[in-house]
């Protein structure tokens, strides 16, 4: 699925891993393209995933709009299921600097953020 968005595209893919959800996104997630990341969000969070990954690797932006989506999803899962996947200062630092990384776990790849759950192969 892409979105177009005021800096450029949105590519958004969601695959499952046993009972975790991994939300891979690209591009650059601003005002425009939020939502509808959001709507991808809510409609896996919809199907109770054990863990959520959102991997940011190949994101170039990440506006307050986006950390507000991680934030929402942060809320609706159990602590410690929402996991991010940051390798760059565009996304860590947004995360970091809001103190967003307390409650959202930051890791440097899929399979660091899928070690220990169940069913994953993590």
């Amino acid at each position: 699925m892409t979105v177009a968005g005021a800096g450029g595209d949105l590519e958004i893919a969601v695959r499952w891993r046993g009972p975790a959800a991994v939300v891979t996104v690209g591009g650059e997630i601003d005002l425009v393209t939020a939502p509808e990341l959001d709507e991808v969000v809510g409609g896996v969070l919809d199907d109770r995933p054990g863990v959520l990954v959102v991997d940011l690797r190949a994101v170039g932006f990440l506006s307050s709009s986006g950390l507000q989506v991680l934030a929402g999803a942060h809320r609706r899962l159990d602590a410690g299921a929402l996991r991010v996947v940051s390798t760059s200062a565009v996304t860590s630092r947004p995360l970091t600097t809001t103190g967003l990384d307390e409650w959202i776990g930051l890791f440097g790849s899929v399979d660091q953020a899928l070690a220990g759950v169940a069913g994953t192969d993590g």
